[in-house]
């Protein structure tokens, strides 16, 4: 972690002299009765359509109204290539620019094709970070806001994460995209009643429907299970280095009743990981002992990002006696996750 605290650090201190730059000019410009007519140029459609209707919704007094055409828009969205890095870049007009002149938002559209492969998180955060700035916001580093001049992986604005990359895991995303500093801001120019978005973190992949087939098989005092390896959702691209670790599954035990959830290290008996086993064959664990009496096992599937399947497959078994106790050491190691921090504009 004590790289992460480093980079992140570097970073700030960088861009912080940038933004004392930009406050010595004069102040954003409120747009008259906090309506603003929009038309979307871009190829990002799904990720404009999310942005504005985070704004729209936030119980700021500013709406963003789509039009049909440049010419009844006070607000072009665009995509272009001259952007100040790649993926998740972009830059928009600050504040109201007068009447008879239009704002812009540009953004980077890449594809798969030209390597770019820009995750829609990303290009949803960095949609919405652009619009703050087309209200008036200018960047803001006091802590986790939308307005942060940097978002890390395309899942997060910087201090949104800070030094905990595991709030941010792989395949999540940080959904709540306008935090309660922006919204307190905006609510200082436009006024209205501001709400916050209750859910923080969003998946931003699908899960593992379910997991696979169970078997268990009694060998001698011990037990173990045979567990099918049930497909599991392909990794996107735009992912990249937050996938990590080996798809795998885990092993849970609770007396009478499967009562256990995934990731609980007081009642994890087994996991398991994959290697070779293609989809649809299967992997045998040998498990630790039991309580004694009827024992409930909830066998949960994970990906390469260590997220659980929806749902577990669950078998009742005999146990012998023995305490079921925790051994988190059995988990199977995880790598670092790179942080790929992008500067927003």
């Amino acid at each position: 972690m004590s790289r992460v605290r480093t980079v992140l650090a570097l970073l700030i201190a960088l861009l912080l002299t940038v933004g004392l730059a930009a406050s010595a000019e004069a102040a954003p410009r409120k747009w008259p009765k906090g309506r603003i007519t929009y038309v979307d140029n871009s190829l990002d459609r799904g990720a404009v359509k999310a942005a504005v209707k985070a704004w729209n919704s936030s119980g700021i007094n500013v709406e963003f109204v789509k039009v049909s055409s440049v010419r009844k828009a006070r607000l072009v969205i665009r995509n272009t290539k001259r952007v100040p890095a790649g993926c998740g870049t972009g830059y928009g007009t600050l504040g109201y620019p007068g009447p008879g002149r239009k704002a812009t938002v540009s953004i980077l559209h890449g594809t798969d094709a030209d390597g770019q492969k820009c995750a829609w998180p990303g290009q949803t955060l960095v949609v919405a970070h652009e619009l703050g700035h087309v209200i008036g916001l200018e960047h803001n580093m006091s802590g986790c806001s939308l307005m942060n001049t940097s978002h890390t992986n395309g899942v997060a604005p910087s201090l949104c994460i800070g030094d905990d990359i595991e709030a941010a895991k792989p395949g999540r995303w940080r959904c709540r995209i306008i935090e309660k500093v922006d919204l307190k801001r905006a609510k200082r120019i436009y006024g209205g009643k501001p709400r916050l978005a209750e859910t923080e973190w969003c998946d931003a992949i699908d899960r593992i429907p379910a997991t696979g087939a169970v078997t268990p098989t009694q060998e001698g005092g011990g037990l173990s299970v045979t567990v099918t390896r049930a497909p599991e959702p392909a990794v996107p691209g735009w992912l990249g280095t937050w996938a990590y670790g080996e798809p795998g599954f885990e092993v849970h035990a609770t007396p009478a009743a499967c009562t256990a959830v995934p990731g609980d290290d007081t009642t994890q008996v087994g996991i398991g990981l994959w290697g070779a086993t293609p989809v649809g064959g299967a992997a045998t664990e040998y498990l630790r002992p039991l309580p004694a009496g009827p024992v409930c096992l909830s066998v949960w599937q994970f990906d390469q990002g260590y997220n659980f399947a929806l749902a577990p497959t669950t078998v009742m078994v005999t146990g012998t006696g023995a305490r079921v106790a925790a051994r988190t050491a059995d988990l199977p190691p995880r790598a670092a996750s790179p942080l790929a921090v992008t500067r927003f504009d």
